[in-house]
């Protein structure tokens, strides 16, 4: 064996029958193999490319002595989230991107796999739990149950705090248990860490929607916002309230409710599906899209592949299992008949200088209009958060986000932060728990003074 470990993934056409998990983890001897591969730098640029700074190098050392239960401790001290990020945080513009084997022209260290190992050796001896501080009566309401609320109601539960987590949902998790599906990480990964996180003493009350949110602040004595961002944007284009037509979010919650038994499946068998975006959200939709029945699918994205935010790994997943991508096109019109989606009209676009987020410009090309026949259009252009609970607590938004100071965390209403997508917008589920670490630390340093 020489070079970076590559487990033999199910083969496309097997694993699009299905939504489970298609790449099998590490067994012992192709771990121990792969933690050699680690040269433990001694300024680790893994280390600090990690939103939530474990120690790789550390972690990846016990792996090689054998301390496979004490791997799973270095990262359970710096994530809560540990397990479920080995499974779904995107480490090929993260902590593998900055592995120094790559300066080397080798491929970087699979950190990912090693991490998802060490969890699957902790799992069967209970996760690693740790010293709770002395009770301090400081009452915090968390809002929402996503990967930002439940990593701050962790730090401020072992913190001495009283904390009270309130979601809407049936189940905790947020993008966890309703975005992220069981191809990426089976939904047991992230249950077992939230059943972690209630036993330090976390309340949980579920299917609870905040409306007034300035009462909730008698109650408390600081109010923490991570209601996540859930719903979808629309593209604004004549033709999106065609029957057929679906924003992403919602699209995948579906799904994910179908699969928890707890709705029914989008019917897209035997259909052609369009799905607007270049996201990670977008190539997710896609492929749920084809393992529900959908006979061809497409990718519109107006920029090209050097610009597209999705993972490569998420792109190369897509087209491996059939999704077209339609690359340098930007949808113009939805067309219909009897109310119901019948094509896309589209113009294609060239690039030009880049503009103000730092990816080039695109325009349209005169002459280029093309209509594509399709039954059904999933958007998938970007996230914001469901206003009702942010205006009740009557805080400072921002085109639909949250506005909250970088530093502490800190809202336009005094005693009330706020982390995770419902202020950027959407990133991932390791920032998202980054963030919630340090906002907890700002709650903390507020309650104190």
């Amino acid at each position: 064996m020489s070079g970076r470990t590559h487990p033999i993934v199910v083969p496309p056409q097997d694993r699009i029958k299905g939504f489970e998990p298609y790449v099998p983890n590490l067994d012992d001897r192709t771990a121990l193999y792969e933690a050699t591969r680690c040269i433990t730098c001694y300024e680790p640029p893994c280390k600090n490319a990690c939103p939530t700074r474990i120690n790789i190098p550390e972690f990846i050392h016990r792996i090689k002595s054998g301390n496979y239960y004490g791997a799973a401790k270095v990262i359970r001290e710096s994530n809560v989230f540990g397990g479920e990020c080995g499974y779904v945080c995107p480490v090929e513009r993260l902590c593998e991107e900055k592995c120094v084997r790559n300066s080397l022209g080798e491929e970087p260290v699979a950190i990912s796999l090693l991490q998802r190992f060490a969890y699957e050796k902790e799992k069967p001896k209970g996760l690693h739990k740790f010293a709770l501080s002395k009770a301090n009566n400081k009452r915090v309401a968390i809002v929402g149950a996503g990967p930002a609320s439940l990593s701050a109601a962790y730090e401020l539960a072992r913190g001495g705090y009283n904390v009270t987590v309130c979601d809407s949902n049936k189940k905790p998790g947020g993008l966890m248990a309703y975005g992220i599906l069981p191809w990426k990480a089976a939904w047991s990964v992230s249950e077992s860490e939230i059943d972690n996180i209630i036993d330090y003493g976390v309340k949980l009350i579920q299917g609870k929607t905040i409306t007034d949110g300035k009462a909730l602040l008698n109650d408390y004595d600081a109010i923490f916002i991570g209601t996540g961002a859930s719903k979808s944007v629309c593209m604004g284009i004549p033709g999106e309230e065609l029957k057929g037509v679906c924003l992403a979010q919602e699209f995948l919650f579906d799904v994910a409710k179908y699969l928890k038994k707890e709705g029914k499946a989008p019917d897209l068998k035997g259909l052609r599906v369009a799905v607007v975006g270049g996201g990670d959200t977008a190539t997710d939709a896609s492929m749920a899209a084809v393992r529900l029945g959908a006979e061809r699918v497409y990718i519109i994205y107006r920029r090209s592949l050097a610009e597209m935010p999705a993972v490569p790994y998420g792109r190369k997943q897509a087209k491996d299992e059939g999704v077209e991508f339609m690359l340098l096109t930007n949808p113009v019109k939805i067309n219909g008949e009897k109310g119901a989606v019948q094509a896309i009209e589209c113009v294609k676009m060239e690039l030009g200088k880049p503009d103000a987020s730092g990816r080039r410009s695109v325009t349209p090309i005169k002459g280029s209009e093309f209509k594509l026949d399709v039954d059904a259009v999933i958007i998938a252009i970007g996230q914001k958060p469901d206003d009702e609970t942010l205006k009740s607590f009557g805080i400072k938004t921002e085109k639909g986000l949250i506005v909250a100071d970088k530093e502490n965390y800190a809202t336009s209403v005094k005693g009330v932060f706020a982390a995770g997508d419902a202020v950027n917008g959407g990133e991932t589920v390791v920032e998202a728990v980054a963030e919630g670490k340090k906002a907890a630390a700002a709650i903390d340093k507020y309650l104190r003074r």
